[in-house]
């Protein structure tokens, strides 16, 4: 019996990925497994994403990663006796340029060469689907019926459910202080309140906050947060229909999806803003993500998507969300060993995928630490794959920044 000091496995951070890491290790029979959270479960970065399940990716391991996130969601409804609120409303990804359409082209190819149902659709099938929109704007459309979205808070706990179930512990409310290491090998973590808990292995999924437990060790795990930001327009249930696809619109930067009758529209800016990790605090809402940046951005994206929403200059805005996402300079994911020390494994750097590629991230995370053979190429997600950074850097920041701005949608 555990005495709640020593685990097989310590799992730092309660958010998507620490969780999926959770459950896919304890579906793995991996022993006694601890995951420790300085808040409540799914609270913090987790709950305010866009949560959209796009299928298909230009990158093959990206798909596979995908669609293990839709298979861990049958099976916790399956564990759990209850749906976790999948939405299965698909998406269109419209191209009015040449560049976009390049892109759209590179999604169906590779959507088809996995067996994603997609097809492309002319105006008036888009003026079916989405009601709302100025069809004349686009040129091409991409259809694909089984994409869909999931509240990500509602995954999150899913996970941790699901974990628990099969013998994971959850202790939320726990702050970690530090990771615990000598000789090259972790140890454990401390806790704020001074308690030692001991592992052989610790998984640091703590999100924005995973340099700051790197930063004594120093090792620098190579992203940063970037500021991510949607707004929701006040409901028309007759204008935004509910279970309306989610839509990808790359020439405005933007992307929307329909939520009880109302508009959420996610807006990318040219140049995003990256943070310093040690300016976090240690609660989200206690953070000021600079509240100017709801109509500042507004002002610079608007132009861009009133092509398409031809009234949004008046369109009333209820609510206007913002947070921090994790971006790395290549846009991929950081999953696996942290070279420097033996036991220290990182799963973190979503770069806004989180909610879609979780699941995956966590199964990977897991084949890695058991030593199982990994179902994707390892060497796309390596920690170490930069070589040596410091995240505290602006310099370095601005590159992980820039990958958001780069980024395809919004």
């Amino acid at each position: 019996m555990n005495d709640g000091k020593n685990y097989d496995v310590i799992i730092v951070g309660g958010g998507l990925l620490g969780c999926a890491t959770a459950y896919q290790l304890a579906k793995r029979k991996a022993g006694n497994i601890l995951l420790l959270d300085g808040n409540e479960i799914a609270s913090q970065a987790s709950s305010r994403a866009a949560c959209l399940l796009t299928r298909a990716r230009t990158k093959p391991a990206l798909m596979e990663l995908v669609q293990e996130t839709y298979d861990c969601i049958s099976e916790m409804e399956e564990l759990l006796g209850e749906p976790l609120g999948l939405q299965q409303c698909g998406s269109i990804t419209v191209a009015s340029s040449e560049a976009s359409l390049k892109g759209l082209e590179a999604l169906e190819e590779a959507a088809t060469r996995f067996g994603i149902p997609n097809e492309r659709i002319g105006r008036e099938r888009i003026k079916e689907l989405l009601p709302w929109m100025d069809v004349e704007a686009v040129d091409v459309a991409l259809y694909m019926p089984t994409d869909a979205f999931i509240d990500s808070a509602l995954l999150c706990s899913g996970y941790a459910r699901a974990a628990a179930r099969m013998g994971v512990t959850l202790r939320p409310n726990c702050r970690v202080k530090e990771i615990m290491a000598g000789n090259g090998k972790v140890c454990g973590v401390r806790l704020a309140d001074g308690e030692a808990v001991f592992a052989p292995v610790v998984v640091n999924a703590a999100g924005a906050w995973a340099n700051l437990l790197m930063k004594p060790l120093h090792v620098g795990l190579p992203f940063t947060p970037v500021r991510s930001h949607f707004w929701i327009t006040a409901i028309d249930s007759s204008r935004f229909p509910v279970g309306h696809p989610f839509t990808v619109i790359p020439d405005a930067r933007a992307f929307t999806r329909s939520d009880v009758g109302a508009l959420i529209i996610g807006l990318r800016e040219s140049c995003c803003q990256p943070f310093d990790p040690s300016a976090l605090t240690d609660k989200l809402e206690d953070f000021d993500f600079n509240r100017k940046a709801e109509w500042t951005v507004l002002d610079e994206c608007a132009p861009l998507l009133k092509p398409y929403l031809h009234d949004i200059d008046d369109l009333p805005i209820a609510h206007y969300m913002a947070g921090p996402s994790c971006y790395v300079p290549d846009a991929m994911f950081i999953v696996g060993p942290v070279a420097s020390y033996d036991g220290l494994f990182a799963v973190a750097g979503c770069c806004g995928g989180g909610v879609a590629a979780g699941g995956g991230m966590g199964r990977l995370a897991a084949e890695l630490i058991l030593g199982d053979s990994p179902f994707v190429d390892p060497a796309l997600f390596a920690p170490d794959r930069f070589g040596a950074v410091d995240p505290f850097s602006a310099d370095f920041q601005r590159r992980c920044a820039d990958a958001r701005s780069n980024k395809k949608g919004g």
